[in-house]
């Protein structure tokens, strides 16, 4: 019985090697120009988005970039945390997000934990964000237009927070306390 269920996995292992070598010989092309660009910039729009993200300093505005790009992919926060916790910057998170929607609209059967996985199994073994669309056969424009969009919510996050930095005054020096004043001697009075 076990043994039947080895043949089993190792047939199935077989399927996926054999899935996973067409896939990759069918994107071994070179990248077009244009999607070259793309993926250049899409580096950058990372960095800018990471730093707007990082002017957004306390922890309430990391919860509140968190909050805002989960809204703009529609995954829940907790998703983003966890990209997070991953050690991955605000601007990679958009990126993989991006991607993994772009993955869902042409693969309509997977899930977008599953295109996640698929994006995030690709950068993990060193692959750069253009090579992984152009593998899976991506387009970065559309990954791009996300990617600012969501900029330009984190932007909008940060300016909130510096307003309300603004709003709070600073804190206030010590008063020094007063001294009270002498109380006023006990005049007795006759008669008592």
């Amino acid at each position: 019985m076990k043994i039947k269920r080895f043949w089993q996995l190792c047939a199935a292992a077989g399927a996926v090697a054999l899935f996973v070598t067409t896939a990759t010989a069918q994107s071994s092309g070179p990248m077009d120009p244009s999607e070259q660009k793309h993926a250049e910039r899409l580096g950058v729009e990372a960095k800018e988005l990471d730093a707007k993200a990082g002017k957004a300093g306390t922890p309430e505005g990391q919860r509140r970039v968190t909050d805002a790009i989960a809204k703009d992919f529609k995954v829940d926060p907790s998703v983003v945390t966890d990209l997070r916790n991953r050690k991955m910057g605000f601007g990679e998170i958009t990126i993989a997000l991006a991607l993994s929607q772009e993955l869902m609209k042409q693969d309509k059967t997977m899930s977008q934990q599953q295109a996640l996985d698929t994006i995030l199994a690709k950068r993990v073994a060193g692959e750069g964000w253009g090579k992984i669309a152009h593998d899976l056969h991506l387009k970065l424009g559309h990954v791009r237009s996300k990617v600012e969009k969501a900029e330009k919510q984190v932007a909008r996050v940060e300016r909130s927070e510096k307003a309300e930095k603004a709003e709070k005054p600073e804190k206030m020096e010590k008063v020094e306390k007063m001294e009270k004043p002498e109380k006023p001697a006990k005049v007795e009075r006759p008669g008592r």
